[in-house]
């Protein structure tokens, strides 16, 4: 693996905007000067995270997280360093000519063994799938418009009777006890035997891409249930995947939309009309660490559940949900009460493709379908029609839009809201408890480190007095802090708070550097009366402890000689004292 130069780093980082950056993974808005968005590193669902924009880095108020784009990056991504520079460069479009070799995501062992099982058994049915006994659905599939192209990208393949493919799965070495951690048999009075059997599966991975069940499907029209799904395991829990999310997120990213489907067969339904951006909720449960995915690539939701009164009520469901992770939602309006899959195979491919394109807002879906579940011409339930609706409205970010869906409500119920809108409650921050928190400077000694660390990232020729006149910091973490710009400066005229975070090496002195940046206290420009004001006071703060030790020695003394040696030195410390 190369190694990267330090001047290339900070270039990509100096032509790189934080901004820009982070916007690609998460929503940000602009307040003031700087940018706040949902901090993606802790339960947050109020803004919380800052973005410096003269600074060029960013700060979870409530968690503590920061750091610089890189920090972002490897954070958000689960990356190293290195790896983290490449995809800032990628992201920016910059030139990158260095080898950072494959990135492989740490893997828990135990899980490691699930995974290949589970690409074990992709591979066996895969192969299944093109065999004599795999024909007939084979033959379903191509009649369902599924090509070889498909059928490869997206794994498909066919679980035989018989048990083959736990017999397969014995003769590759897996051990039974990992074979059913997987899920892909279970333990009967007969032994294990196959749970998809008769099935073409089609597998379930990941957000990282990692294979962690199935949900397989019935092709005749036999009792068995026509679906059935991995049930939970150590890599399997529904509600926190969402089917094709390893595949989706980078086009959604791209494309700024991301559409959410009901089942796989209706995101292989998006795949044929040339919808590359389709993922699935398995069902119509959706959960909040499926919207938490979705938040992540930063795109607009098209939600296209079915048309029945099922996928409507989920529609409606997942709304509500997605509001309070801060989701731009819009629903496909699908009046044919059928799913993706089924217009395709009822209509064709360019009704879907038209379908799809045609979207009513949150808000319109919400009207619609309330409207339908309250008597309006009844008073008590239109009065609580109009107040559910004007909830939802009072959220709307967008001033036009917020008049507008007021105007409307009060067409359909008589209430005019605009003048009692229902405002959202005051944002309700949840500070996360953190390891090695840091508290506020205390006034005295503390404020003037601090002052002292906030003036040397302005100045070099702070740095320069400080060595002179003080040379260290009474407090370790605060000294190490100093200490490392003083090296900084050595090689740099200034510092950029967002390299010095390259180079730091410690958690907790870039903690500490971006606490300090933080400070409402910190000047912000170079004040070297400040500076040396600061260092006097630490000075005179560092004799007073020198006093305060040397009368709890007198105390302890009997000598009178040794008393008064001791009073001599106090003098000549108040008098050292009284020059600063």
């Amino acid at each position: 693996m190369a190694r990267i130069p330090e001047n290339v780093i900070n270039d990509i980082r100096n032509r790189s905007d934080i901004v820009d950056v982070i916007s690609h993974y998460i929503p940000l808005d602009k307040k003031g000067k700087n940018y706040v968005g949902v901090c993606p590193f802790h339960d947050d669902h109020d803004p919380s995270m800052s973005v410096h924009v003269d600074k060029q880095i960013y700060r979870c108020f409530a968690c503590g997280a920061g750091g610089n784009v890189f920090t972002f990056v490897q954070n958000y991504e689960n990356v190293g360093f290195v790896e983290a520079v490449k995809r800032v460069a990628n992201i920016g479009n910059l030139p990158f000519d260095y080898d950072v070799g494959i990135h492989v995501p740490k893997v828990d062992p135990e899980k490691k063994a699930l995974y290949d099982v589970l690409n074990d058994a992709i591979a066996f049915t895969s192969y299944e799938l093109k065999s004599q006994a795999g024909k007939p659905f084979y033959d379903y599939l191509k009649s369902r418009s599924i090509n070889d192209a498909m059928l490869e990208k997206f794994q498909i393949g066919f679980n035989p009777s018989e048990d083959k493919l736990y017999h397969f799965l014995h003769a590759k070495k897996h051990s039974d006890e990992d074979i059913l951690k997987t899920g892909v048999v279970r333990l009967t009075q007969q032994g294990l035997r196959d749970v998809f059997y008769n099935r073409f599966m089609i597998p379930i991975h990941d957000s990282y891409g990692n294979p962690v069940g199935f949900t397989a499907r019935i092709i005749d029209q036999s009792s068995d249930a026509k679906y059935i799904n991995t049930s939970d395991t150590p890599v399997y829990s529904k509600g926190n995947l969402l089917f094709n999310y390893h595949r989706a997120k980078d086009e959604a990213r791209k494309q700024g939309m991301i559409y959410v489907v009901e089942g796989a067969m209706d995101v292989l339904a998006l795949e044929k009309a040339g919808i590359v951006n389709g993922v699935a909720t398995l069902g119509t449960a959706a959960t909040d660490s499926q919207c938490k995915l979705i938040r992540y690539t930063n795109a607009k939701v098209y939600l296209f559940y079915d048309g029945d009164k099922a996928g409507q009520e989920a529609t409606y469901k997942f709304g509500l949900i997605s509001q309070k992770q801060g989701l731009q939602v819009e629903v496909v309006k699908n009046d044919l009460g059928l799913d993706p899959d089924e217009i395709i195979e009822t209509y064709g491919i360019e009704e879907l493709q038209r379908i799809s394109k045609n979207t009513i807002s949150w808000i319109e879906f919400m009207m619609n379908y309330l409207a339908k579940k309250f008597n309006l011409a009844n008073y008590s339930e239109k009065k609580e029609y109009a107040k559910l609706v004007g909830e939802q409205i009072a959220k709307l970010k967008d001033d036009f839009e917020k008049e507008n869906y007021f105007k409307v409500l009060q067409e359909r119920s008589g209430f005019d809201l605009r003048m009692n809108e229902v405002q959202p409650q005051a944002p309700t921050q949840t500070f996360v408890q953190q390891t090695n928190t840091l508290r506020k400077p205390q006034p005295g000694i503390d404020v003037a480190q601090y002052h002292i660390l906030s003036q040397l990232l302005l100045a070099k020729q702070a740095g320069e007095i400080f060595r002179h006149e003080l040379g260290f910091l009474p407090t370790d973490a605060y000294n190490h802090l100093a200490l490392a710009m003083i090296n900084h400066y050595r090689t740099h005229d200034s510092i950029e708070v967002a390299d010095l975070l390259n180079v730091l090496e410690e958690q907790d002195m870039k903690k500490l550097l971006l606490h300090v940046v933080d400070w409402n206290l910190a000047y912000e420009e170079y004040s070297e009366e400040l500076l040396r004001d600061s260092i006097k006071k630490i000075k005179k703060c560092m004799v007073d402890e020198k006093i305060k030790n040397l009368r709890q020695q007198a105390t302890e003394l009997s000598d009178p000689k040794q008393k008064a040696n001791i009073a001599v030195e106090i003098a000549k410390l108040q008098r050292e004292k009284g020059d600063y």
